[in-house]
């Protein structure tokens, strides 16, 4: 497997376990049918959801070096990636703390990322942002 396949597969799993470590502390779900002005009323006016830069996704929760994290974000458009993101924190959880933990039409059906509803920022954004980490190391 070559250097840049390996940042890429790293920088996807990374998203995925860091995002959970992060301040939004809810395994990184969103709701992907809001819009961004519903976004940007949630985030200042809700204690449930927290906004999330993409650079703190970057630097604080994968541990991308800021010059990385500065390309990647000046070409996030380029991967379908937006500036930041607004992750639940304390909405109604399920099993294990997570919404539909144990659902199992979350995976088998596509439901934690077809863009309706809630969503898993790692299934929608994971290998997006890992391409965007690769494209800029290179």
């Amino acid at each position: 497997m070559g250097w840049r396949r390996v940042c890429v597969v790293a920088a996807g799993s990374a998203f995925a376990l860091a995002a959970m470590a992060g301040p939004a502390a809810a395994h990184e779900c969103f709701n992907a049918s809001r819009s961004a002005k519903g976004n940007a009323s949630v985030a200042a006016h809700s204690a449930a959801w927290v906004q999330v830069s993409l650079d703190t996704v970057l630097t604080e929760f994968i541990g991308v070096p800021q010059p990385i994290a500065d390309c990647v974000e000046a070409h996030a458009a380029d991967f379908g990636l937006p500036t930041s993101f607004v992750f639940g924190g304390k909405q109604a959880v399920g099993q294990g703390g997570v919404i539909a933990e144990n659902n199992p039409n979350m995976s088998a059906k596509g439901l934690s990322s077809n863009g309706k509803g809630i969503d898993h920022g790692e299934d929608v954004y994971g290998d997006a942002i890992g391409a965007a980490i690769g494209s800029c190391s290179a």
